[in-house]
C-alpha cells in the first residue's frame, strides 16, 4: 500500500501570516485578498495623504511660477544647466519642495515590493499546503486500517494519526515512524530485539527527548498482519471484504467480481493481491482529488488564484520537478516524494491538469487600471510635466511612462499569481479615487489661502486672473476741416532740432 510523506509547508514571514489569517477569517480566497489590500491602504493612508497633498501643492505652486518659468525657458532655451539653476532658485523662493514629488514614488515602490513578496511566498506555501492535505487524505485510506489506543495515539478528523501532536506515518515495511511538524523524524535509529520470546521495536533518536526510548512490542500474526502493543495493522484481504471502503459506489467484493469477469474474458489468471492494491490505490487517488477540489481557490474565471491568470498555465503542475522548482519544495533526509508519488496525488485531477487557469483578463485589467491611475496623476502634475525641463523633455518622458508602466504591470500579471494581480487592480483603483479626493481637498484649501493673501487663484492646473479694465488711449485728434491742427513747437530750423519729414 502506498504512503506519501509530503512535508507540511513552513508558516512563512509576518506578511505571509497576515495574508493567511485574512484568508482564513474571510472564508473566501478573493475576499481575503481584498481585505489585505484594504489593510495596506489603511496603513499607508496617512503617509499617502501627506505625499499626495505635497505633490498637489507643488503642482499649484508650479502654476504660480508658470509665467516666470516660461520666460526662463525662452531665455535659456539653449542652456539647460543654467535653466536648472535658475529654476531651482525660483523653487526655493516660492517654497517648492522636490521631495514632494519623490516621496509618492518611493512609497508606491515600497508597498509594491511588500505585496509582490508576500503574495509570491504565500502562493508557494498555499500550493504546497494543498498537496500536503492531499497526501493526508491519500494516506488516510491506509491509516483507517489501524485500530488505535486513544490514550496514546489519536486520530484526527482528516484521518491522520497523532502521537503527542506529532504525525504518524507508515514505513515501507509497514512499521510506524514519528514525524513532527518541522519534518524531523524520530525513527533515525531502530532496533528489533527479542526478549523472553517477545519481539520489541526500540526507537531512539540523536537527541535526549521523550522519544529517546520509545518501545513498542509487536508480533507477527498468522494472517500476515503485524500487531503492536498499541497499534494493530489490519490485514488487507480479509478486512477489505468487510470494510466500508467504496470506489465509484462499489465495495471491494463487487470490484473484485468485476475484475474476475474481465480476467475471464481475456483468459488471464487473476491475482487478488494486485486487485486489492489497485482498489486501495484508486480510492487513495480519488480522496486526494476530492480534497483538492474541496478548497475554493478560484476567482470567477480563474481556477486557482495562486497561479497566474494565464491560458498557458494550469491550476496544478503536471510535473513533479516543475512543482519543486516553482514552489521551492525540498525533501528532508528521511522523507522523499517521488515523481510516481506526485502522479498518484494528481491522477484523478484530469481537468486541473489540462484546463487553462485563466484567459489573461486580469492582465488586461491590470494594465487598464494602472493606465487610468497614470492619467489622473498626469493631470494633477501637468505643470511639472511642462515646466520641469527647458525643452519640454520632461513632459515627453512622462507621457512615455504613462504607457510603459501599464505594460510593465501587465507583464507582472502575466508572470505572477492571479492573487497579486487582483491586489494591483484593486490598489490602483483605490489610489486613483483617493488621489482625486485629496486633490479636491488641497485645491479648495489652496484657493482660500490665495484669496486671503490677495493672490491669483490657481486651481486644477489653470491660472484664473480677474479681468482688469484696460486703459483706453485717447484717440489723437486729426487736423483738417474736422479738427484742429496740433501745435508744433516753434523751433528754428537752423538749430537742427527739427527733423525733416
Amino acid at each position: 500500500m502506498e504512503i506519501i510523506n509530503f512535508l507540511p509547508p513552513e508558516s512563512g514571514n509576518f506578511i505571509v501570516r497576515i495574508i493567511a489569517w485574512l484568508v482564513s477569517i474571510s472564508g473566501a480566497v478573493w475576499l481575503g485578498i481584498v481585505l489585505f489590500t484594504l489593510l495596506i491602504k489603511v496603513i499607508s493612508l496617512p503617509l499617502d495623504y501627506v505625499s499626495k497633498a505635497n505633490m498637489r501643492k507643488n503642482s499649484l505652486r508650479m502654476e504660480e511660477m508658470r509665467d516666470d518659468l516660461e520666460k526662463l525657458q525662452k531665455q535659456y532655451a539653449n542652456d539647460k544647466e543654467l535653466y536648472n539653476q535658475k529654476m531651482m532658485a525660483l523653487y526655493k523662493k516660492n517654497g517648492y519642495s522636490m521631495w514632494g514629488a519623490c516621496l509618492p514614488t518611493i512609497l508606491t515602490l515600497v508597498f509594491f515590493i511588500i505585496a509582490i513578496n508576500g503574495f509570491t511566498n504565500y502562493s508557494n506555501i498555499q500550493n504546497q499546503q494543498y498537496f500536503y492535505d492531499m497526501s493526508l487524505a491519500f494516506n488516510s485510506v491506509v491509516y483507517e486500517g489501524f485500530e488505535v489506543d486513544g490514550e496514546v495515539i489519536k486520530k484526527k478528523a482528516d484521518g491522520s494519526l497523532t502521537f503527542n501532536d506529532n504525525l504518524i506515518y507508515a514505513d515501507d515495511d509497514g512499521f510506524i515512524q514519528l514525524v513532527n511538524e518541522k519534518g524531523e523524524n524520530f525513527t533515525l535509529n531502530r532496533q528489533f530485539i527479542e526478549e523472553s520470546g517477545v519481539k520489541k521495536l526500540v526507537v531512539t533518536t540523536d537527541s535526549d527527548n521523550s522519544y529517546s526510548q520509545y518501545v513498542k512490542t509487536y508480533e507477527e500474526l498468522t494472517d500476515g498482519s503485524i500487531k503492536f502493543g498499541i497499534v494493530e495493522y489490519r490485514p488487507v484481504l480479509d478486512k477489505l471484504k468487510t470494510s466500508e471502503l467504496e470506489l465509484n459506489g462499489k465495495n471491494y467484493t463487487e470490484f473484485l467480481a468485476d475484475a474476475e469477469i474481465k480476467a475471464q474474458e481475456k483468459g488471464e489468471p487473476i491475482e487478488e493481491i494486485s486487485v486489492a492494491k489497485d482498489f486501495i490505490l484508486q480510492i487513495q487517488q480519488t480522496r486526494s482529488a476530492e480534497t483538492y477540489r474541496s478548497v475554493e481557490a478560484g476567482f470567477f474565471w480563474v481556477k486557482n488564484v495562486w497561479v497566474a491568470d494565464n491560458a498557458a498555465r494550469h491550476p496544478i503542475m503536471t510535473s513533479w520537478d516543475e512543482f519543486k522548482n516553482s514552489y521551492g519544495y525540498e525533501d528532508n533526509s528521511v522523507n522523499k516524494v517521488t515523481s510516481e508519488d506526485y502522479s498518484n496525488l494528481i491522477k484523478k485531477l484530469d481537468k486541473e491538469k489540462t484546463e487553462p487557469n485563466g484567459y489573461y483578463i486580469l492582465v488586461v485589467l491590470n494594465a487598464a487600471s494602472y493606465f487610468l491611475m497614470q492619467l489622473v496623476n498626469n493631470k494633477a502634475q501637468k505643470a511639472q510635466m511642462e515646466l520641469q525641463t527647458v525643452d519640454g523633455q520632461g513632459a515627453q518622458t512622462q507621457k512615455m511612462m504613462t504607457w510603459i508602466m501599464p505594460i510593465m504591470m501587465a507583464f507582472f500579471a502575466f508572470m505572477y499569481t492571479a492573487a497579486f494581480s487582483i491586489y494591483i487592480v484593486l490598489s490602483s483603483l483605490i489610489s486613483m479615487f483617493t488621489t482625486l479626493g485629496i486633490n479636491a481637498i488641497i485645491d479648495k484649501r489652496f484657493k482660500k489661502e490665495q484669496q486671503a493673501n490677495g493672490k491669483k487663484n490657481v486651481v486644477r492646473g489653470r491660472v484664473y486672473t480677474p479681468k482688469q479694465e484696460e486703459k483706453k488711449e485717447q484717440p489723437k485728434k486729426k487736423g483738417g476741416l474736422f479738427g484742429k491742427k496740433e501745435q508744433q513747437p516753434q523751433q528754428d530750423f537752423l538749430t537742427g532740432k527739427i527733423k525733416k519729414k
